[in-house]
């Protein structure tokens, strides 16, 4: 029993995998077809909510770091999607703000990052869909729970053998 227990949890583990690389290439041929890299379809999202925002804003909204959105919105304004603009009344202070061109790709990605979830679920029907969303949740709850564990137990270890012998130990 326990041995099929391991093997339908390695299966499981396979298909994320493979479901998330899948993903993850179609993602990145429609990011290809605009001009964009991973994670700047996010920069620009968390600004059609909020135009205006700083650089420290908006890496404290997606909860990244504030060098990796700065490498990010240098290409993006590279690219003419996003212009910095003095703040008004903080003149040390720079503000991103949304160009045409950034605010037509905004619409232009979410059309095919809907069709791209569409896809993946035409075959599934409501019902299936409903539990595939809650054991979705459940996943990624648990993920949450062990990432709180991980973070509290092993941060700053150098030594990733320390995680293996502690996680087998609990």
């Amino acid at each position: 029993m326990e041995s099929q227990y391991n093997e339908t949890v390695r299966h499981i583990g396979r298909e994320l995998r493979e479901l998330i690389k899948t993903y993850n290439n179609c993602m990145q041929r429609i990011l290809n077809k605009y001009g964009l890299y991973p994670g700047q379809p996010s920069i620009l999202f968390v600004m059609s909510k909020m135009d205006g925002m700083t650089q420290n804003e908006i890496a404290r909204e997606l909860g990244v770091s504030k060098a990796s959105v700065g490498v990010s919105l240098r290409r993006m304004e590279k690219s003419g999607f996003v212009r910095r603009v003095q703040d008004k009344n903080d003149t040390r202070c720079n503000r991103v703000i949304l160009t045409q061109k950034g605010l037509d790709y905004i619409r232009w990605c979410e059309i095919d990052f809907n069709m791209v979830y569409t896809t993946m679920l035409e075959d599934i029907n409501g019902d299936k869909r409903s539990m595939i969303l809650e054991n979705l949740k459940c996943m990624k709850n648990s993920l949450l729970k062990l990432q709180g564990r991980l973070t509290s137990k092993y941060i700053g270890s150098e030594n990733p053998t320390i995680f293996r012998q502690t996680a087998a130990v609990e």
